[in-house]
């Protein structure tokens, strides 16, 4: 079974004179073109609306809106239309003006049919070319698209499995407190609470979480062989001479989609009052970051109390109190106030 031939291009011929038209459309038809006739611009705009013409051949002088007038107007219905116009002779500067507005060629009248086979031959491969064209580029920027999308998700996989080796070695060298759990996991329980009075959103909220879980990673890199060894992309020479919230975020650095958590976790020892180790102050410090050292001071008050002995919940949210406006943002110290004493 042999497959079916592709219809015939449709060619509208466009013309007052009955007399051209009608031996235009005879000759094309004899030619293997399908054929429409109009006697005006406005036929003519019928036409092109009724079905998918692949060409137009088209008289400029015409009653009503001329061949010049109607060219921008049928380009604009189907911009991949081939048009061929037909001129009088002594009439180049208009000629020109229909290349222009987007005519393929243009013939002089008397038309020579034979020319005018060549021509319309032309300009329907022509057409052809420019949709191929056109639809390789689509295709091309489609598959860019996907293989863009793979390739993003796959960077996103990776990074979510080294965050999850990172957390998995932070709880593994963490020495364990009450109930199994480690420092980090603590203070990050504390701060997504925190996160969450405060009506952050639930990727937000997420990505404090993740970063509490790993704020002390910096810290367990300089006192821990396994850890040092994980953080490749740290130079030998930097360990024992970064400070500690550096070191992390150099350790997270390669984490390019989670630039977000490395900021929480480098600026996470910034003062309210800007006297911080990066100098950075108030609402410039990221809310992540004022929530994450809150949460961290608390829990260590609560914890060992800084070297002393461990404080009750509302002991440590007093102690706190004394460095809201100076060390902490009063507005996140009020939501952790309300986390734990549950107000």
């Amino acid at each position: 079974m042999t497959d079916s031939l592709p219809p015939p291009p449709v060619v509208l011929v466009v013309d007052d004179e009955d007399a051209i038209r009608s031996a235009i459309a005879r000759y094309l038809s004899r030619c293997g073109y399908e054929t429409v006739q109009a006697a005006d611009a406005e036929e003519a705009l019928a036409g092109l609306d009724g079905r998918k013409v692949a060409a137009m051949v088209c008289d400029i002088r015409m009653p009503g809106l001329s061949g010049i007038e109607l060219l921008p107007k049928a380009i604009a219905k189907d911009p991949d239309l081939a048009v061929i116009m037909l001129t009088g002779v002594g009439e180049p500067a208009i000629a020109i003006e229909s290349l222009k507005l987007g005519a393929a060629d243009y013939l002089i009248k008397p038309v020579d049919m034979e020319e005018l086979a060549l021509s319309l031959r032309a300009a329907l491969r022509k057409r052809e070319l420019e949709m191929d064209r056109r639809e390789l580029e689509q295709w091309l920027a489609r598959e860019v698209a996907l293989r863009t999308r793979e390739l993003e998700e796959q960077s996103l996989q990776v990074e979510s499995m080294a965050l999850s080796v990172l957390m998995a070695l932070v709880d593994a060298v963490e020495a364990k407190g009450e109930g199994g759990r480690g420092h980090s996991t603590v203070v990050a329980n504390v701060a997504a609470h925190v996160a969450s009075r405060l009506e952050l959103d639930a990727d937000d909220i997420e990505t404090i979480r993740i970063a509490a879980r790993l704020h002390d990673i910096g810290r367990l890199a300089l006192r821990d062989e396994r850890v040092r060894r994980v953080s490749r992309s740290v130079p030998a020479e930097l360990i024992g001479t970064a400070d500690a919230s550096d070191l992390a975020a150099r350790i997270l650095e390669p984490l390019k989609r989670h630039h977000g958590l490395v900021e929480i976790i480098s600026l996470q020892g910034e003062r309210w009052d800007g006297k911080g180790h990066h100098g950075t102050r108030g609402g410039a410090i990221p809310l992540g970051a004022r929530i994450l050292g809150a949460a961290n001071l608390y829990v260590e008050l609560t914890e060992m109390g800084l070297g002393g002995p461990a404080m009750s919940a509302a002991d440590a949210v007093a102690n706190l109190r004394g460095l809201a406006g100076t060390l902490l943002d009063p507005r996140v110290l009020d939501a952790l106030e309300q986390v734990v004493l549950k107000s």
